[in-house]
């Protein structure tokens, strides 16, 4: 009797339900057959879930091992989004605490509580760290420190779990790399970049969710690490241009000297805020305007299904409105 209930209606927990991804996922499961709760550390916050979704909100913190306890309860399964994903230049100890140590504190009550299926969203950085090249980053190291504090809780128990690999997200709200860029362009304070040849991957926000999704409902299949992209390979200097018709401006004929670019980075200049990642100035902005970072999704679409639905071009327009005029 009991197994037939849990089929029939799944209960999850979700954290980081109310950020940019944990948004796109709320939306995605309204209507569809699940149980399901989230996780807030302030229960203010609760009127960010969608009220379609029906979800049982409960107040409740990473460090705080009580409160997950009670979180995890009567739960069949998780997918853990929350972090801190800017860590920059603060605290190193701050964010370690959320990403790795919070991590491990889920993954353990998740055993304790007799869990079946995990779901971390870790990030593509973290392939960075694990291979000491390329984008090396801290939040890189933290996100497979996470992965790794789940791979050994989980070995020799009845947990199993999957671990996503996003590239960069966009969409409508999105923060970080190009809404700098777009940001920057609208209010005309970024020079036409050099004539760039790198590429990179990118994933919509949606097309991650329901790669979440996937992940969660393929039980046959664990102990596993995907990487997510939208599958297209992204020329800098076509996002640029991209932009630019979105925004409805004319591209300017001048082009900023690759030296000049290099030069600002290295001295903290205005182009330097364009891909820091949140954190301290240094010739990483170069490296991440100037150096592919192609990824490939073949794994999870062979494996799970997956079938991106969108891309970075398709989905500018909502984007550029999010962020010309925010409400």
């Amino acid at each position: 009797m009991q197994v037939t209930e849990q089929a029939a209606t799944p209960r999850i927990l979700i954290t980081g339900a109310t950020g940019f991804v944990g948004q796109a996922l709320c939306h995605l499961l309204i209507g569809q057959n699940f149980s399901v709760r989230v996780l807030l550390r302030d229960l203010s916050q609760a009127p960010l879930i969608p009220p379609g979704l029906n979800a049982e909100c409960v107040q409740g913190d990473l460090s705080n091992v009580d409160s997950l306890r009670a979180a995890c309860m009567d739960r069949d399964a998780v997918i853990h989004l929350a972090g801190i994903a800017h860590v920059g230049n603060g605290p190193a100890n701050q964010s370690h605490k959320i990403n790795v140590e919070g991590t491990r504190n889920l993954v353990n009550m998740a055993i304790e509580q007799k869990l079946r299926r995990f779901i971390l969203l870790s990030s593509s950085l973290a392939q960075a760290a694990e291979r000491g090249a390329g984008d090396v980053t801290r939040y890189g190291a933290e996100k497979l420190a996470a992965e790794r504090r789940l791979q050994d809780a989980a070995r020799g128990s009845a947990l199993s779990y999957l671990i996503l690999r996003p590239v960069n997200v966009y969409g409508a709200g999105m923060k970080g790399n190009i809404a700098r860029m777009i940001s920057l362009i609208h209010r005309k304070r970024l020079p036409r970049l050099p004539l760039l040849n790198s590429r990179v991957s990118l994933l919509g926000v949606k097309d991650l969710a329901a790669a979440l999704l996937l992940a969660l409902n393929a039980s046959d299949i664990t102990a596993k690490t995907y990487t997510v992209t939208d599958g297209q390979q992204y020329p800098i200097v076509d996002i640029e241009q991209a932009i630019y018709l979105a925004l409805n401006k004319q591209l300017p004929r001048w082009r900023t000297p690759a030296v000049v670019l290099y030069v600002a980075a290295a001295a903290a200049g205005g182009l330097a805020r364009l891909w820091r990642g949140g954190g301290g100035i240094s010739r990483r902005t170069y490296r991440n305007l100037t150096m592919d970072n192609l990824l490939d999704n073949d794994e999870i679409c062979q494996q799970l299904g997956f079938r991106p639905s969108t891309t970075l071009y398709q989905a500018l327009p909502e984007i550029v409105e999010k962020i010309v005029n925010p409400k």
